[in-house]
């Protein structure tokens, strides 16, 4: 009998030990950067002889890591004879990921042309509060077909 609740005794303090997470708890919660703000920076670029010089500004707002805002480029393009302005915003959505200079994923569409999406990718310097995108600038005619595209390099200050 002694044996036995000896063995009952042992079974029950192991058990215990057994399955269960390790101690380690839930897995924290994603942490992201606050990069709300508006933003600005210059965009240059040459596309088929036209070269295209604008100011790009972007107004995010955030919840977690989901972005929403607008965007506006306003500048002019030039071919060497003619100097023709360019306008256009819209609103904008996209992605932020977790961490310390995440990446940043943004879509901007334009009202006028409903089915024209541009995508932008790139990241978050969270030391200098600049995000840098990388992504075409393009220009469309007015049947929203894209007619200049410009790949560009964004470097936008906060």
């Amino acid at each position: 009998m002694r044996a036995k609740r000896l063995l009952f005794g042992l079974v029950f303090l192991l058990l215990p030990a057994c399955g269960g997470d390790s101690g380690t708890g839930p897995a924290p919660a994603p942490t992201f950067e606050n990069i709300a703000g508006t933003y600005g920076g210059v965009a240059v670029g040459l596309s088929e002889g036209v070269a295209m010089e604008a100011v790009f500004s972007l107004t995010i707002t955030q919840s977690s890591g989901n972005l929403s805002g607008s965007w506006s480029l306003a500048g002019t393009l030039n071919d060497g004879v003619t100097v023709a302005d360019i306008i256009g915003s819209g609103p904008l959505s996209g992605s932020i990921a977790s961490g310390q200079n995440p990446s940043v994923n943004l879509t901007v569409t334009n009202p006028l042309c409903p089915n024209y999406q541009g995508t932008f990718s790139g990241t978050f310097d969270s030391t200098n509060n600049v995000i840098t995108l990388n992504g075409p600038i393009d220009i469309l005619d007015a049947n929203c077909a894209v007619f200049l595209s410009y790949p560009s390099v964004i470097i936008l200050t906060r």
